[in-house]
């Protein structure tokens, strides 16, 4: 059995092919839920118009990128596309100890990386679907962030990314996107509820068993 780490939040990992809605879902439910924080990843992609370093990502160069790897400072790291992406240790570390659940929008691979990591015990996973493969590369064109060459390269990984659905804990369906954002704030609730039984009610009934002690010894 797996040690479950001491830490008061949980990691909620989202993943899709580009364009299904894992990010505007991720960003959507952190705007509205104080106490969830997203994971800035550390990325060698140059910034998008109106990124700002930080908030989206930590833009870095591909050596210091390097640097960070040697000095063991990421969870999960991967090359998407030419570009790295990777979790900082200190800060999801430090966000989980202030009692924060923290939303990953990641690919399947930085998926499964998390999912085998120390923090396993504390992963719950999210895979969204596109309601259709023409949905899909329609998103993909109307949301201007890509030539038409990158836009291909996508939904051809696409299909190698929806072949791993079934590796995630709950499969939703986005063909509506206030349905599936409250599902998964839902499931959020759900899973800190069964997390609170396995961790913090058998402090609280071993409790409660001296009070019975405390209770007998005085009647």
């Amino acid at each position: 059995m797996v040690n479950q780490p001491k830490f008061k939040g949980i990691l909620i990992v989202i993943s899709s092919p580009s364009g299904a809605g894992k990010t505007s879902l991720a960003n959507s439910i952190v705007e509205e839920n104080e106490n969830i924080s997203f994971s800035t990843s550390v990325t060698t992609r140059p910034p998008r118009d109106g990124e700002k370093n930080g908030r989206e990502y930590h833009f870095v160069e591909k050596d210091q990128f390097n640097l960070m790897i040697k000095n063991k400072r990421f969870i999960e790291y991967a090359e998407v596309f030419g570009n790295y992406y990777g979790t900082l240790k200190d800060q999801i570390e430090n966000l989980l100890n202030d009692g924060k659940d923290i939303i990953f929008d990641v690919d399947w691979q930085g998926g499964t990386k998390i999912r085998n990591s120390y923090l396993s015990p504390l992963v719950v996973s999210v895979f969204i679907l596109p309601p259709s493969i023409k949905t899909l590369h329609e998103r993909l064109l109307n949301r201007n962030k890509d030539d038409d060459r990158t836009v291909k390269l996508r939904m051809k990984e696409a299909r190698s990314e929806i072949s791993h659905w079934s590796e995630y804990q709950y499969i939703m369906i986005n063909d509506n996107f206030d349905k599936v954002k409250k599902n998964i704030v839902k499931i959020i609730e759900i899973e800190k509820m069964r997390r609170n039984k396995r961790i913090l009610l058998p402090d609280f009934i071993s409790k409660l068993n001296n009070e019975f002690e405390e209770f007998i010894s005085n009647s």
